[in-house]
């Protein structure tokens, strides 16, 4: 039943055709006007090769937290209700809806990715095999956070003001657009907010990967843990909101 509760929400996922039209081009234009643009600008870093592989973990961040969206529509209409009236248990309810979102921000990213890893100058074929995995510990990591906010935050407006500045701490307070030497050099919040940052974390591994020729096991452990605890923080919330 948990496949049934995934397809849905992928067949769900792919009627944002438009959205998923500007989110695309969005991406594209960072890529090859603001990459190109600072790449000319910027002395002694080659800007644009360091933007590709950010731009490929913002597109999954972006992507895997429009499950949230979705939770807390139904959340707040008591959809959740109907799904306990069809044939499968309530835990399958959630460990589906967590890995759709995952599955979500594969899908979207995966382009983008291919992209990058053709203009990445001679990336480790044996290193790539480890994107897929880490993308999905990232991607699973980001849907169980959204999941979180959808189930305790129940005032729309709310949910929608939160969403916002948590896109804006986490999108731009990390080493997607800039490295984290730059931040060191800004407030202390700010700092330990890009450090601390999961899309902080892979995007630099992306960048690893892709140009540096190794993998930093710390980075994964960390993307490992923060996915791990907002599954199982979220998966109880969730759990104890439709069980109400």
């Amino acid at each position: 039943m948990i496949i049934y509760i995934i397809e849905k929400d992928i067949r769900r996922f792919f009627r944002y055709r438009w959205w998923m039209a500007g989110l695309i081009s969005m991406n594209l234009a960072d890529i090859f006007i603001l990459a190109l643009i600072f790449n000319n600008l910027v002395i002694r870093f080659r800007y644009f090769n360091f933007l590709l592989p950010g731009i490929v973990v913002l597109a999954l961040f972006a992507s895997a937290f429009t499950i949230g969206r979705e939770v807390s529509a139904e959340v707040r209409r008591k959809i959740h209700h109907y799904y306990l009236s069809l044939p499968f248990k309530d835990w399958e309810l959630i460990i589906g809806r967590s890995i759709s979102g995952s599955i979500r921000g594969l899908i979207y990213s995966t382009p983008l990715l291919l992209l990058a890893i053709i203009l990445s100058p001679n990336p480790d074929p044996y290193l790539l095999l480890a994107i897929p995995p880490i993308m999905f510990i990232l991607s699973i990591g980001v849907s169980a956070l959204a999941i979180f906010l959808a189930t305790v935050i129940k005032n729309f407006d709310a949910y929608v003001t939160v969403r916002g500045l948590l896109y804006f701490l986490l999108m731009f307070n990390s080493t997607v657009f800039y490295p984290i030497d730059v931040f060191k050099r800004l407030p202390w919040v700010i700092y330990y907010i890009a450090l601390y940052n999961p899309i902080s974390h892979g995007a630099d591994l992306m960048r690893e990967i892709l140009q540096g020729g190794y993998i930093s096991i710390d980075k994964v452990i960390y993307l490992s843990i923060f996915s791990l605890v907002f599954l199982v923080v979220s998966s109880t919330l969730y759990l104890r909101k439709i069980r109400e």
